[in-house]
């Protein structure tokens, strides 16, 4: 063999091998984060939230602005992950600045308003900003309580000021979450009243939340909270061993919608951190029965469900689009599960949701480009792909694959199955 062979042998097995062992390149995000100064001196950090194909340059909308608290409480997850193992100045310096913004943003009632307007003013009326119980506030709690361990022991005084918002805020809380648990039917299904806005979904973000609250700061009403929220996630879960369905965990109503579907992660940290076992049994319940299913049918987007004697039966079945916020809450599930029973079926399957991001859907087209750091936005029907690479679908893409990554099975197993191609 001549030397150029083997010299080019080299430089494509180094190559490849450097490919997969590095599956997170933050430098789309990072072109998304943005400093900014406040007319008290103040800097800030915010995520732009649209980005579009070709450029891919910022896009603000015209109604909501060009930042969201949404997209800034999932960089800071993100950015508080990354710097556990990747503890770079530049990563903590995000993680403080992005912990400044969500502070500006709370209102007077304790709630958080959504989003920034270009010249930095608060959005504090369009219907998916104003201060209220809701998704974004929700998220915001996550993201504080999740980064506040790291920003302890690099800035005590701005440590204190998110202490202070996690702690008073429970006090809005306990007077929202309803007390009386009382149950309806809709369809045949058992539901439960007293969920934030009637769903799982969003009880699931707040869930996680309070726990990391009581990881801080252990407290009987914030408990009091935790056992409530999950009580009502596990009455929402169908047992059917009969119908498809078997194991899901309802998003709202009678319905399961794949994006943010955390029901069962949220009841595996909680369950952990209360040593109750009824909720991480329920959490395994799902991952054993449903996820292996959804798999199987190459990945669902939505469906309802109804129930007649003792039947559940699936209808109205979507399968696209399909984004990003789908798998990274499943992939979160299972690589926990791995963690709690120390059973490969979870790396596996986590492995699995993440080859979606490298051809392992239906269309076969590559979601995710470790090059640039691009996360297209979605997979749409007829297997085309939008391929614009917002906020959401960048950082959802990136918290999931950072967590394959700090797995170490589940890190080799994906690495195994690039190499391969499959």
């Amino acid at each position: 063999m001549s030397l150029a062979k083997i010299i080019l042998l080299v430089f494509i097995s180094t190559f490849s091998i450097s490919s997969f062992a590095i599956p997170v390149n933050t430098a789309h995000l990072d072109s998304l984060y943005e400093q900014r100064m406040l007319p008290n001196g103040k800097s800030v950090g915010i995520i732009h939230i649209y980005s579009e194909y070709p450029k891919y340059g910022w896009v603000k909308d015209p109604i909501e602005g060009v930042s969201a608290i949404d997209d800034i409480s999932r960089a800071l997850v993100f950015y508080t992950g990354l710097y556990s193992h990747q503890p770079a100045p530049a990563v903590m310096n995000k993680i403080i600045h992005l912990t400044r913004s969500i502070l500006m943003m709370q209102a007077e009632n304790g709630y958080f308003y959504n989003f920034i307007y270009p010249d930095n003013s608060i959005n504090t009326t369009y219907k998916t900003s104003v201060a209220e119980p809701n998704w974004w506030t929700w998220r915001a709690l996550w993201a504080l309580a999740s980064a506040y361990p790291v920003v302890k022991a690099q800035d005590e005084t701005l440590a204190a000021q998110m202490h202070n918002v996690l702690f008073r805020q429970t006090q809005a809380l306990t007077g929202y979450v309803q007390e009386t648990q009382t149950l309806t039917t809709l369809k045949g299904i058992t539901l439960p009243v007293w969920m934030p806005n009637g769903g799982a979904d969003q009880a699931a973000i707040l869930l996680l939340a309070l726990t990391r609250m009581q990881q801080i700061s252990p407290q009987p009403n914030i408990e009091k909270m935790m056992r409530m929220l999950a009580s009502g996630i596990m009455t929402m879960q169908i047992r059917d061993v009969t119908s498809s369905a078997n194991g899901v965990f309802l998003s709202w109503k009678n319905t399961w919608h794949g994006y943010g579907n955390n029901q069962a992660y949220a009841l595996l940290e909680a369950g952990t951190v209360l040593n109750d076992r009824d909720m991480v049994k329920a959490a395994f319940y799902e991952l054993d029965n449903f996820h292996p299913w959804l798999i199987s049918q190459g990945y669902l987007t939505s469906f309802s469900v109804s129930k007649t004697g003792e039947s559940v039966e699936m209808n109205d079945k979507q399968q696209f689009s399909q984004i990003a916020y789908i798998f990274r809450p499943m992939i979160f599930a299972n690589l926990r599960a791995y963690e709690i029973s120390r059973d490969t079926r979870y790396i596996d399957q986590a492995v699995t949701l993440a080859m979606w991001f490298y051809r392992g859907n239906v269309a076969r087209i590559q979601m995710y480009l470790p090059d640039s750091g691009l996360a297209f936005d979605g997979l749409d029907p007829e297997k085309s792909v939008n391929r614009n690479s917002g906020a959401e679908s960048t950082i959802e893409t990136l918290l999931a694959l950072d967590a394959i990554e700090r797995s170490p099975l589940a890190k080799k197993q994906l690495e195994e199955r690039l190499s391969r191609g499959k």
